[in-house]
């Protein structure tokens, strides 16, 4: 009977820790595989999105079935090591972690709407160069730029927001992503908007003093979507300056809130750097 049990106890562990080893290792490949262009952000992101739920039920399976043979096996044959109920445990915490990330994102999804491109000026949008248009579309099934002509799919999935124009649920979703005024001067409020992106972490890869504007991309760390940004410096009134954001995901249909967050901290940076913002 004991060496019965010690056979068990072999297998689950040895099966726990397989579990413990692959998951990872198949999210970390497919996740950072677009880093290095093995494959599409998109598709890495839809992979593991259609078989997160079977590693994450999986785990969970293998952890708790282990954990029960293992022990049954202590008590009934005093056999299954350390090393054995540290798998299992694994597992399980691996299939948790799992289940309780799913779960962010999906609320994450939902209490966001299913927009990409976000703009502090809705009825002039800053626009990009014609250099970085181009980049996007050598981009198979890239997010078109032209922000006043977008509409919000009407389907199931996009709920209340489905068949309404981008500007229109931006500005109920987001009513506080608005022009930042500044008392400085537009050259001053260049200079500090470029260093406040480049102090974000912005990869700038055009920037004009004389246009005063400066555009460039931000990737995400999982998966590698890229997200374009473009920012715009116009003299006000009586000398100060209007300064206007804009930041675009390349490919997907919705961003996770991430590019309204992204606006926002680069208001909040340039307002921080300045303290010169005066009401609009």
């Amino acid at each position: 009977m004991t060496k019965l049990f010690s056979v068990l106890c072999g297998l689950v562990a040895a099966l726990a820790w397989a579990v413990v080893i692959a998951i990872p290792v198949w999210f970390l490949i497919t996740t950072m595989g677009a880093k290095v262009d093995l494959w599409a952000s998109l598709d890495a992101f839809r992979h593991v999105r259609t078989y997160a739920q079977y590693a994450i039920f999986g785990a969970l399976g293998v952890g708790a079935v282990s954990l029960v043979v293992l022990i049954v096996s202590r008590f009934a044959a005093g056999v299954g090591g350390a090393g054995a109920f540290l798998g299992a445990i694994l597992a399980v915490v691996i299939g948790g972690g799992g289940l309780m990330a799913a779960k962010s994102a999906q609320d994450a999804a939902a209490s966001v709407p299913p927009i990409h491109d976000i703009s502090t000026d809705l009825t002039d949008p800053p626009q990009f160069s014609r250099a970085m248009i181009e980049r996007r579309e050598q981009i198979e099934g890239v997010n078109s730029v032209d922000l006043l002509d977008k509409q919000v799919p009407d389907s199931d999935w996009t709920g209340q927001w489905g068949g309404r124009a981008v500007t229109d649920v931006q500005a109920e979703a987001y009513p506080d992503i608005e022009t930042l005024y500044l008392t400085a001067g537009p050259a001053q409020a260049y200079e500090a908007s470029l260093a406040a992106a480049r102090d974000l972490g912005w990869r700038i890869t055009t920037a004009s003093r004389d246009s005063l504007m400066f555009e460039g991309t931000v990737e995400s760390f999982w998966f590698s979507f890229k997200d374009d940004f473009v920012v715009r410096i116009t003299e006000a009134e009586n000398g100060s300056s209007a300064i206007d954001v804009r930041s675009v995901s390349r490919v997907g249909l919705s961003d996770l809130g991430a590019n309204a967050e992204r606006v926002r901290a680069f208001i909040d940076a340039v307002r921080d750097a300045t303290g010169s913002a005066r009401d609009g």
